[in-house]
């Protein structure tokens, strides 16, 4: 498996059990159950978006590290055009009676760049040292002291929790539940910053060869 393939993997399966572990926790509050059966599927295809501009961005970063460029020099503005383009293609498959949605990206075009630029950084500081063909937790050790790894996935994690929360001003309810989507919003946030944080630990010790599993911070 190339290099940026096997980035692209770890990122998917973080930010896949991230998302489940948030549905998980929101399941258990009942006053929320009726708004996550509404939502969840847009919950569901928002990561899987995620995950894809996350793989358009790695790509395109390892890309410029194989013509022997700095992260520096990496277009910011460019790459957030290419993840709008996906989120073009996300809204044309978005059908719901339930809301609609109109994107506005004034609200986190700043934030957005800032992950992009956090996921730049990463790629090219792994693939500066990984130059043998060792096991993934080996180049990630001789990269990053392990709290800066924890750090650097906590960041990732957050910013797409922003984003996320800073979307909702982009959503609008149709019929009285728009009164209260402020309250979902940002039960919804709470919920995914402490899930970010408990995932950053699993993942952190996954690679510094501690044992532990996403059950074990979800209770």
């Amino acid at each position: 498996m190339h290099r940026v393939d096997v980035l692209c993997v770890r990122d998917r399966e973080m930010m896949l059990e991230f998302s489940g572990l948030c549905v998980r926790r929101l399941n258990n509050h009942l006053p929320l159950k009726i708004f996550l059966s509404l939502f969840q599927p847009f919950l569901d295809a928002n990561v899987l978006k995620e995950v894809e501009k996350d793989r358009l961005i790695m790509e395109h970063a390892a890309a410029g590290f194989e013509k022997g460029q700095t992260s520096a020099d990496v277009d910011v503005d460019e790459l957030f055009e290419i993840t709008k383009k996906v989120d073009r293609e996300f809204l044309k498959k978005l059908s719901t009676p339930v809301f609609s949605m109109e994107v506005r990206y004034d609200d986190f075009a700043e934030i957005r760049k800032k992950r992009i630029l956090s996921l730049v950084n990463m790629v090219f500081d792994l693939l500066c040292n990984w130059h043998a063909p060792l096991p993934f937790p080996d180049i990630v050790k001789n990269t990053f002291a392990e709290e800066s790894y924890q750090s650097l996935l906590s960041e990732v994690l957050h910013l797409y929790n922003v984003e996320t929360r800073l979307l909702s001003n982009s959503i609008t309810l149709h019929g009285p539940a728009n009164r209260v989507k402020h309250l979902f919003a940002e039960k919804l946030f709470d919920t995914m910053e402490k899930a970010a944080g408990d995932i950053a630990v699993v993942y952190t010790r996954k690679v510094y060869a501690v044992t532990v599993t996403a059950g074990d911070q979800a209770r």
